[in-house]
C-alpha cells in the first residue's frame, strides 16, 4: 500500500515505483503523503514508526479530521475505514486539489452503495481523474506482535452483555467482529474449520464468518484466498478456529502473572507496543518517558515470555557484555569514554581501530536498548514491592488448596496497598469455589469493602453464575 499498490499512476504517465531505474540502480523512492482516519493509525501505528514511513517515501502523515493545507504536486495515499463521512471527507479534499494524485485504501471491503456514492460526488467535482487506485486492503485489524492479532473493539465485552443493547445494536457489532476475522483470515490465506459453542455471541460470530466465507469462495468472480477455491475446500489438513465467548475463561483476565510482558502490560498497560513510565527525580518531580517495545528489539523478543527474575539476571548479563566491549574500544582509542571516540582521526587510526569505530553505531543502539530495559525493571520493581506482586503471583498459582482465612489475611493486609489487587485474588478464589458458602462469602465482601474495593465486578459475576447455573439446568 505504502509503494501505490505496485502500480502507481504519475501525472506524466512513467512509472516511477520499479525496483530499478535503467542504469540498473535502485530507483529514487516516491514522496508521498499518508491520510487516515483514527483507527487506521492505530493499525498502522502498531507496525510501523516515523522511520519506517519515512523510509517507505512517506514524508507526511496526517489524520484524515485534521485541517490540511494543500501540497499540489505530490500524491497521496489515503488509509480509512469504509464510512460515509470518511467518503466525504475525502471527495472534499479531491473537490479542494490538495494533492496530485489519490490513492484510496480502504481498512474492509467498501459497501457498493458507497462506492456508487463516492463515484457519484467525485465525478460532480470533476476531479475523478485524478483518482488512480481504490482498493480493499482487509487490514481492519491490530498486529502489536507476529502471533498475536486484536480486531481493536474496546469494550465489546461491556457492550456485549449490556442488558439495554439493542439487536440492531449487537447486529452491527458482530459484523464488525466478522468483517475484522475475514481480514485476518485473508491475510493469512487460510480457510479454518470454525468451532464454537452453541447459545451465545460466539455461535453468532461463527455462523456469520461461515456464511461470509462461503459467500466469497463460492459466489466471487475473483477469490482472494486462492485462484481454485474448491482446492481450499477440499483440503483435508486445514486449521481449527476456536471462537470462544470471554465467560468462557474469567480467570484468565484476573490472574497475575510473573513474566516480563505480563508484568509491564499489568502495571503500565501497553498501548500500540509503548508504555509509560512515570519516575521522580531528586526534588521529587515527576518525569514520564515513553518507551516502545516492538518485534525489532531483540531483547524483548528473547525475554518477553520469560520469568522477571530471570529477565533481570539478563539486563544484567547484557549490560556487563556491553561494558566489556566498550572498554576494549575505548582502550584502542586510547580515550576515556564513547563519546571521545568521534573525535579519532579514522584516516591515521590502524585498521583494527577503524573497525570498533565502525561498530559504534550498533553499541550505542544497544546501549540505548539496554538503558530503556533497565529504567523499565527498575520501576517495576518499585511497583512490585508496593503492590507484592510476587506474594499474589505465589498465590494464586495454588489458588485451589488456599483457605478463606489465607484469603482474608491478603485482603486486610495493609502492605498490598491496591485494592484492585484484592478483588483479583477474590473474584479467581470464587470462581475456584464454585462451592463455596454464603456466609464466607459475605465475610470477605465486607473485608474487600473495608479495604475500598469496588464491590460492582461481584455483582455481575454473582448474576452470570446464577446465569450459567440456569442454563446448565436447562440443557
Amino acid at each position: 500500500m505504502l509503494h501505490l499498490n505496485d502500480n502507481p499512476r504519475l501525472s506524466d504517465g512513467g512509472t516511477a515505483n520499479n525496483s530499478n531505474n535503467g542504469d540498473g540502480e535502485p530507483a529514487a523512492p516516491i514522496w508521498k503523503v499518508l491520510v487516515f482516519d483514527s483507527f487506521c493509525r492505530d493499525v498502522v501505528s502498531t507496525v510501523l514508526r516515523v522511520n519506517d514511513l519515512r523510509d517507505n517515501g512517506v514524508t507526511v502523515h496526517m489524520q484524515l479530521e485534521a485541517q490540511r493545507s494543500p501540497i499540489p504536486d505530490v500524491p497521496a495515499i489515503y488509509f480509512v475505514q469504509p464510512k460515509r463521512e470518511n467518503i466525504a471527507r475525502m471527495t472534499e479534499d479531491i473537490a479542494k486539489d490538495l494533492y496530485e494524485l489519490y490513492y484510496i485504501n480502504f481498512a474492509s471491503s467498501l459497501p457498493r452503495a458507497l462506492l456508487e456514492e463516492f463515484a457519484v460526488q467525485t465525478t460532480a467535482s470533476g476531479k475523478a481523474h485524478q483518482i488512480a487506485q481504490v482498493y480493499d486492503q482487509y487490514l481492519n485489524f491490530l498486529c502489536p506482535e507476529e502471533n498475536m492479532f486484536s480486531i481493536h473493539l474496546p469494550s465489546t465485552f461491556e457492550t456485549i452483555h449490556n442488558p439495554s443493547m439493542t439487536d440492531i445494536a449487537m447486529s452491527s457489532l458482530i459484523d464488525n467482529i466478522v468483517s475484522s476475522l475475514f481480514s485476518v483470515l485473508l491475510t493469512l490465506k487460510t480457510i479454518p474449520t470454525i468451532c464454537a459453542p452453541r447459545g451465545n455471541a460466539a455461535e453468532m460470530v461463527a455462523t456469520r464468518l461461515d456464511a461470509k466465507l462461503r459467500e466469497h469462495i463460492l459466489g466471487s468472480r475473483h477469490n482472494l484466498f486462492t485462484e481454485d477455491a474448491e482446492d481450499i475446500l477440499s483440503q483435508s489438513r486445514r486449521p481449527v478456529l476456536v471462537l470462544l465467548d470471554r465467560d468462557f475463561d474469567l480467570a484468565s483476565m484476573f490472574m497475575h502473572s510473573w513474566t516480563y510482558q505480563a508484568l509491564i502490560h499489568d502495571i503500565y498497560d501497553i498501548r500500540f507496543n509503548q508504555i509509560a513510565v512515570e519516575k521522580n527525580d531528586d526534588a521529587g518531580r515527576k518525569s514520564t518517558k515513553y518507551y516502545d517495545l516492538n518485534v525489532s528489539d531483540s531483547f524483548w523478543a528473547r525475554n518477553a515470555d520469560q520469568p522477571f527474575p530471570e529477565v533481570a539476571v539478563s539486563i544484567d548479563d547484557a549490560s556487563n557484555a556491553f561494558k566489556r566491549e566498550a572498554d576494549e574500544i575505548t582502550r584502542m582509542g586510547g580515550v576515556s569514554s564513547l563519546d571521545e571516540m568521534g573525535n579519532i582521526d579514522v584516516g591515521a587510526s590502524t585498521k583494527q581501530l577503524q573497525r570498533a569505530i565502525t561498530t559504534l553505531p550498533e553499541l550505542t543502539a544497544r546501549k540505548a536498548n539496554i538503558d530503556m530495559h533497565m529504567n523499565i525493571a527498575t520501576s517495576m520493581l518499585d511497583a512490585i514491592k508496593n503492590r507484592q506482586l510476587d506474594d499474589l503471583f505465589q498465590i494464586e498459582e495454588q489458588l485451589t488448596r488456599q483457605t478463606k482465612t489465607l484469603i482474608l489475611e491478603a485482603i486486610n493486609d495493609p502492605e498490598k496497598k491496591n485494592p484492585h489487587d484484592k478483588l483479583r485474588l477474590f473474584i479467581l478464589y470464587l470462581l475456584a469455589n464454585e462451592a463455596m458458602r454464603q456466609a464466607d462469602i459475605d465475610e470477605c465482601e465486607a473485608a474487600l469493602a473495608a479495604a475500598g474495593c469496588d464491590l460492582a465486578p461481584l455483582q455481575y459475576l454473582h448474576k452470570l453464575k446464577r446465569v450459567n447455573k440456569m442454563n446448565a439446568s436447562i440443557s
